[in-house]
C-alpha cells in the first residue's frame, strides 16, 4: 500500500523548542534520612528498635542509632524494653540533650544539601527542638 503525503497535517504542527523542557528532578529521601528524622521527632519518649521497623519500614535500628553516636561523638540512652508477646527485648533510644539534637539536625541537613534532596525547613526543627526541654538530661 503506497503512503500518501498529507501536506495539511504536517502544515498544522507547529514546532516549538521551549516545549521541550526537562523535568525537574526530584530525588527520594534516602532511609538514614527518613530514620534519623524519625528518631529526632520522638523526643524525649525515645524510639524502639521495632518502631524504626513499623513506622520508617526499615530494619536495623539499633545500627542507625550506633551509627550516630559514632559519628557525632553523642550518647543515646538505652532502656531495655521487654516486647509485647513477653519474648525477648529491645532498647528504647533517647537522644540525650538538646545539643545533642543541634548535631543530628546539622547532619542531617548537610547530608540533604550535598544530595540534592530536601532537608529540614526552620519550622520543622523549631518542632523537634520543642521536644527536647533545656533541662532535660537522661543521663
Amino acid at each position: 500500500m503506497k503512503m500518501k503525503n498529507r501536506p495539511l497535517q504536517a502544515a498544522n504542527q507547529v514546532v516549538d523548542a521551549s516545549d521541550i523542557t526537562p523535568a525537574a528532578v526530584i530525588k527520594p529521601t534516602p532511609k538514614k534520612h527518613r530514620a534519623r528524622v524519625y528518631m529526632m521527632r520522638t523526643g524525649v519518649n525515645g524510639f524502639t528498635e521495632n518502631e524504626i521497623l513499623r513506622y520508617c519500614r526499615l530494619s536495623s535500628a539499633r545500627n542507625y542509632a550506633t551509627e550516630l553516636e559514632r559519628r557525632l561523638d553523642i550518647h543515646l540512652e538505652r532502656i531495655d524494653e521487654p516486647n509485647g508477646d513477653g519474648i525477648g527485648s529491645h532498647f528504647r533510644y533517647r537522644i540525650t540533650c538538646r545539643a545533642d539534637v543541634m548535631r543530628v539536625i546539622q547532619l542531617v541537613n548537610s547530608n540533604a544539601a550535598a544530595g540534592g534532596y530536601t532537608g529540614l525547613s526552620r519550622r520543622e526543627i523549631n518542632d523537634i527542638l520543642s521536644l527536647y526541654p533545656d533541662a532535660f538530661n537522661a543521663a
